[in-house]
C-alpha cells in the first residue's frame, strides 16, 4: 500500500525541473524514483545519508529495498546533481548548477558534520598542481571545519 505523496514546495519544484533538464541534456532519465530520492533530499535541506532517504521512501512506500535508493543516489552522482561527502557518509545537492567541477572541495564540520561545497577554483587549481608533481590526482577533498554554529556556542 503507497502513501499519498506530499506535494512538493514551490522551491523545490524549480531544483527538480532543472535537474530534469539537465539529465535530458546529458541523455540521461530522471525517472520518477530518482526524482523522488532528490526531492526528499532537497526535503531534508540538501543533506542526508541514504538510510534515512530510505525512510522516508518507506514513509511513502513501505516495500522500497535498499539499492532503489542507493541506485537513485548513484545516478545522481553521476549527473552532477548531488556529491557524496565522505566524512559523513552523507549526499549533497550541489547548489552550484550546472558547472565543470568533478572534484569537488567539501567544508565539513567536525562537531555537527554539515558540509558546505567550496566552489575555489583557485585553491582546486592549486592542489592539483601540486599533486601533479607528484604524480598525484585528486578525486575531490574535505577540509574538516568547526563552521559558524557550532564556534558559537562554544564557550570563549
Amino acid at each position: 500500500m503507497q502513501t499519498a505523496k506530499q506535494p512538493t514546495p514551490r522551491r523545490h519544484q524549480q531544483a527538480l525541473a532543472d535537474a530534469q533538464a539537465r539529465c535530458a541534456a546529458q541523455g540521461a532519465q530522471l525517472t520518477e524514483q530518482r526524482a523522488l530520492v532528490l526531492e526528499l533530499l532537497l526535503a531534508r535541506e540538501g543533506a542526508g545519508k541514504a538510510y534515512d532517504l530510505l525512510a522516508d521512501m518507506r514513509a511513502l512506500n513501505p516495500g522500497v529495498a535498499p539499492m532503489t535508493v542507493y541506485r537513485a543516489l548513484d545516478f545522481l552522482v553521476e549527473q552532477g546533481l548531488v556529491h557524496k561527502v565522505a566524512a559523513t557518509s552523507s549526499f549533497v545537492v550541489c547548489k552550484h548548477g550546472p558547472h565543470p567541477h568533478n572534484d569537488p572541495v567539501f567544508l565539513v564540520c567536525g562537531r555537527c558534520g554539515d558540509a558546505t561545497e567550496w566552489d575555489n577554483p583557485a585553491l582546486g587549481d592549486q592542489v592539483e598542481k601540486a599533486l601533479s608533481s607528484l604524480g598525484l590526482h585528486a578525486h575531490g577533498m574535505e577540509i574538516n571545519v568547526d563552521c559558524a554554529r557550532c564556534q558559537a556556542q562554544t564557550p570563549q
